[in-house]
């Protein structure tokens, strides 16, 4: 609540600011000019997710506001500032790890054993809104599609159990058709259910059995198995986190579960992050 009071508060800030200068007849000063630019600084200076927060926003006013032809211009500019600068961030972010992520998928893909086509294309149909929420969240984008792909096929729908395409049975989300502005926050609710998941067990976290990282930009094979397994159910071994339904987890990976006839989730979570660096 803090937060989105901050960000309405900043909002208003913006548009009062720009109602100076975007009247015709007034000469910009110098104090114009640099209260401006000063609310840019700020802007440059906030977190990931503050600016996806910021911009969800902005969205809202432009709505507000789309029929006063200045106050919409207004808006809209903000809006595109802000994404433009969310955007180049998370742009950047991807290029800087294409090596790691490459390196990742090549020393793991090899041992996939289903042959039937993976459903990528429904898979990555919401690409660009799952990769900027991930983003925004510092989660794996190829890891939030995943689990969508593991709990509902990447089905875009809310399943007759209400519990939601990502299938947390805490909430209820109903049943049948899903608008975009649910979906979205159906990503969101699972980003935050799994990295609530991820906080309880670092609290329980020691010398033997070290803190789980998680993130959009790293990972590696036993933190993606152990979150998996944290998600579904899990037991703590000597050495990882080991899944109740190992099934869930490997399905179509390795000799052992050769014989599935869909991808468990770390396969499917290969499958994702090979289109990624194909595409992206």
């Amino acid at each position: 609540m803090k937060n989105r009071i901050q960000v309405l508060v900043l909002s208003l800030a913006f548009i009062i600011g720009f109602l100076w200068i975007v009247n015709a007849d007034y000469k910009l000063t110098g104090d114009d000019l640099q209260h401006f630019n000063s609310q840019k600084v700020t802007i440059s200076q906030a977190s990931n997710k503050w600016l996806w927060n910021y911009y969800k926003q902005l969205v809202k006013w432009y709505g507000i506001l789309k029929n006063d032809e200045r106050l919409s211009t207004i808006s809209s500019g903000l809006r595109d500032y802000t994404y433009s600068l969310f955007d180049s961030r998370r742009k950047l972010a991807k290029q800087q790890y294409v090596g790691e992520k490459s390196k990742f998928l090549n020393e793991y893909r090899w041992n996939i054993t289903i042959q039937e086509d993976f459903p990528i294309d429904n898979c990555v149909w919401w690409y660009n809104t799952i990769d900027n929420i991930s983003f925004a969240n510092d989660f794996p984008t190829a890891l939030t599609i995943a689990v969508w792909y593991k709990e509902s096929n990447c089905g875009y729908y809310l399943p007759a159990n209400g519990d939601g395409p990502f299938q947390i049975v805490s909430k209820d989300y109903g049943n049948g058709e899903i608008t975009e502005e649910l979906f979205k926050q159906t990503i969101q609710d699972f980003i935050d259910f799994a990295k609530n998941k991820i906080d309880n067990y670092n609290k329980k976290a020691d010398d033997e059995f070290p803190p789980l990282k998680i993130s959009y930009t790293w990972f590696d094979y036993t933190w993606v198995v152990s979150f998996a397994a944290l998600y579904n159910g899990w037991t703590r071994t000597w050495w990882m986190v080991q899944p109740n339904a190992p099934k869930y987890v490997f399905d179509g990976y390795g000799e052992k579960y050769a014989n599935a006839k869909k991808y468990g989730l770390f396969p499917a979570f290969l499958k994702v992050l090979s289109w990624e660096l194909s595409n992206i």
